[in-house]
């Protein structure tokens, strides 16, 4: 692994100090290392580019969660592997701590995995046509209307269920850690396949989540009389008008992610969730 892109936040690592700090590490263990053109004066010794070079093998995203989400459709486009430098506050998706950036030395030993992480997929279209991938989950709730939204959850076998709620959340197993976890619904391991669904605030006496099968395809009708949004990962993807559906299922196409670490999930999760305690 010789080819790297590095991918900042600029409004989290100030200046780029740290993304400089990363490029002269990679560059001093002899990696190659890119750049957008607009970041190139901050990396002297790192290759500006415009249109992002085909032949890299990692990418090194520098910010929070979200920028690892954003930068997360590069690595499924190009079938490469990212990993994340936590600029965030709490940074459950970046592995690496920015005072520990010397970890990266050991990408000239091979001393790395990369795992495989499953994606939803999510459409408007029973064909799956303009499908958009999530890394974390796909949330279907009330838009502008404030009041409590009515719609119904049916499996791939025409098992159906009727909420009245806020909303629903459809997880992958790393986004049980996030939006799902904070409503109620439990963490799963991320070498667990399954569809996490977990609703928000329901009125009605079922306020349970349900793993599901990671082969399941499910389907969310809205049954009332206003609009909802579908969110995915934290970004607005359509509305749902009434007596429209959407459809989510496992994605075909699968997020790499290199990990320095041994699979300790639980002994990580539990440090981020001190450092969160801390932050209140």
């Amino acid at each position: 692994m010789k080819n790297i892109v590095i991918v900042p936040n600029a409004k989290k690592d100030k200046e780029l100090s740290v993304t400089a700090k990363l490029s002269e590490l990679l560059v001093g263990i002899g990696m190659n290392v890119y750049i957008k053109e607009e970041y190139a004066a901050f990396c002297r010794r790192a290759v500006g580019y415009s249109v992002f070079p085909e032949f890299c093998e990692l990418i090194i995203v520098v910010g929070g969660d979200g920028s690892v989400i954003d930068a997360s459709g590069l690595a499924v486009e190009h079938d490469i592997p990212l990993i994340g430098v936590n600029m965030g506050r709490v940074g459950y998706l970046s592995e690496v701590d920015p005072d520990d950036l010397s970890v990266f030395k050991r990408l000239s030993f091979g001393e790395y995995s990369v795992k495989e992480k499953m994606l939803l997929s999510v459409s408007t279209s029973p064909s799956w046509s303009h499908e958009a991938y999530a890394v974390n989950d796909v949330i279907v709730s009330h838009g502008e209307y404030l009041g409590i939204s009515s719609f119904r959850l049916e499996d791939a076998l025409g098992n159906s269920l009727g909420y009245r709620a806020d909303g629903v959340i459809f997880a992958t197993p790393q986004g049980s850690t996030a939006y799902s976890f904070s409503s109620g619904g439990p963490v799963l391991a991320h070498d667990v396949e399954g569809i996490l669904v977990t609703p928000v605030c329901p009125h009605s006496f079922f306020n349970r989540s349900v793993l599901f099968n990671s082969g399941e395809v499910l389907t969310v009708r809205n049954t009332g009389e206003h609009p909802m949004n579908i969110a995915v990962d934290g970004r607005k993807y359509t509305e749902l008008l009434p007596n429209e559906a959407c459809y989510i299922r496992r994605a075909d196409c699968r997020l790499k992610t290199l990990t320095f670490s041994e699979n300790k999930m639980f002994e990580e999760l539990f440090k981020k969730m001190s450092v969160t305690e801390g932050l209140k």
